[in-house]
């Protein structure tokens, strides 16, 4: 018996030593990313009040940490949090790896790290008229100052929040979970689907997933009639393939309120709403955001 815990005692240190062999630290393999994120995932970080952190990196890329108020009314009595908050999150093109996730401020210098994990994406084949797949020449110029006119609008300043509360679906339908998937219309291999898809009766309502303001309201060849909803933070929602607009752009909307309705104008195969989220220029899965806050990280800089 005696002999056999030696053995034992013996063989778990010798997977420590592999394990702490394993990196230049000793380590740094043992420790765990302060967050972990799937491919095309979104993620509020939440820092105390008085946090001196100002700004983080993950990466190349840096955000604002903005003071952020939580309002909550799921009690008789309506209560308010106060942090300081960043949103992060990853393409869902993000190839799976560890990212550095860098806390910078007075007097606040941390190095924490951001694991994106693998996710699996649907292959999508649709049909569609011809001339959604290949425009004809004469509508060249227009999508070429369509694409101009979107990206203008979904490059909004990361302003200060905008949304204090729980972001809620946009309507009530079929999700299709083909957020990032890859596309072909018509046989042809496309841009990857960077929404998500919810399939309702013609003329439902559409309402804004939390309070913001509309950054654009127009009607595109692609994307039929549309609304990009900014809340602030660096995060925009997008609601495509309306029957017809009900704001328009600079109008400051609430959460809930109506902002078109469901219908098939662009480019889709019968009543659909597509729904995204993009945050910095990265698209993220809008299904994400309803669980934001209850998922929301709590982190706190180390002290000198």
């Amino acid at each position: 018996m005696a002999r056999r815990a030696g053995e034992i005692r013996a063989l778990v240190a010798a997977l420590c030593l592999l394990l702490l062999s394993a990196s230049p630290s000793g380590a740094a393999e043992l420790s765990s990313p302060a967050v972990v994120l799937p491919q095309g995932g979104i993620a509020l970080l939440l820092f105390p009040p008085s946090s001196s952190v100002k700004e983080i990196a993950v990466g190349p890329t840096r955000a604002r940490v903005h003071l952020w108020r939580h309002q909550s009314s799921q009690s008789s009595k309506a209560k308010e949090d106060s942090f300081r908050a960043v949103l992060v999150g990853v393409d869902f093109s993000t190839p799976p790896k560890t990212l550095p996730l860098t806390l910078l401020g007075p007097g606040a210098h941390e190095n924490l790290s951001l694991a994106v994990t693998p996710r699996p994406f649907q292959v999508s084949r649709l049909s569609v008229a011809r001339s959604f797949v290949t425009p004809p020449a004469s509508f060249l110029r227009r999508l070429a100052r369509e694409r101009k006119v979107i990206l203008a609008a979904l490059a909004a300043p990361d302003s200060p929040f905008l949304f204090h509360r729980a972001f809620v679906a946009p309507l009530s339908g079929k999700v299709t979970h083909d957020f990032g998937a890859y596309r072909y219309l018509n046989g042809r291999a496309m841009a990857r689907h960077s929404g998500e898809d919810i399939d309702a009766p013609m003329g439902t309502p559409v309402h804004a997933a939390n309070d913001g303001i509309v950054r654009l309201a127009g009607s595109f060849y692609y994307d039929g009639n549309m609304v990009i909803i900014d809340h602030g933070g660096g995060l925009l929602t997008e609601y495509l393939h309306m029957s017809d607009m009900a704001v328009h752009a600079g109008d400051k909307v609430v959460r809930g309120q109506v902002i078109g309705r469901v219908g098939h104008s662009g480019r889709v195969t019968g009543p659909v709403l597509h729904y995204g989220a993009v945050l910095r220029g990265a698209h993220v899965n809008p299904m994400m955001l309803t669980g934001l806050l209850a998922k929301a990280v709590h982190l706190r800089e180390e002290g000198p």
